[in-house]
């Protein structure tokens, strides 16, 4: 626990100075960060992570939790993190302020960090939740749409699973059977996967 706050300290410092003026907030990952069974990675906090602090709370987020009670796992049993630990936002026609998917800048501006959490957080498995995720850790040319329910091995050998991102299923209904089934092909793989 001491490392995560250490690690969470560390993001504070480098990430502040680069938002002078602006209240960027940090929203950091939780859950079990002792070597629990799975990583859950998405790429960013949208306005509920930012309002609360926490990943995955919003509508993603209820998805999410539909998502574990599949795998028959607890949140606290596993950790859940992001890529882009600010929410990523532009400015709607209607001139709100609306989420959108994190650039290249700044995931690459994130991904030293978050590979330093995977490694403080030393999961059995790593599952990504949609594109960002996956290409961050797999490269630009990885696709959810090829790889999703199957078993992968980095490129410094962890094991990871590529998942669509909850928030997929609310915006492409048809992708619901896929996500549940690849969902449940995580869940009876995973003890022998991870015991390998």
């Amino acid at each position: 626990m001491a490392d995560m706050t250490a690690f969470e300290r560390e993001c504070e410092a480098f990430f502040r100075p680069l938002w002078p003026g602006e209240d960027k907030i940090l929203v950091f990952g939780e859950g079990n960060s002792d070597s629990p069974d799975i990583m859950l990675i998405g790429e960013a906090p949208g306005e509920q992570e930012t309002i609360k602090r926490r990943p995955f709370v919003g509508k993603a987020g209820k998805n999410l939790d539909e998502f574990l009670r599949l795998m028959g796992i607890e949140r606290e049993a596993i950790y859940v993190g992001n890529v882009v630990k600010v929410r990523p936002t532009s400015v709607g026609s209607t001139g709100r302020i609306r989420n959108r998917a994190p650039s290249r800048e700044e995931i690459a501006l994130f991904l030293p960090f978050l590979m330093k959490e995977i490694k403080l957080v030393s999961p059995k498995a790593v599952v990504t939740l949609g594109n960002v995720p996956l290409k961050a850790l797999m490269g630009p040319k990885a696709s959810v749409g090829d790889m999703h329910g199957k078993w992968h091995l980095t490129g410094d050998g962890r094991k990871l699973f590529a998942l669509y991102h909850p928030a997929a299923i609310i915006y492409r209904r048809e992708l619901r059977q896929v996500y549940e089934r690849d969902v449940l092909l995580l869940r009876d793989s995973l003890t022998f996967e991870t015991s390998k």
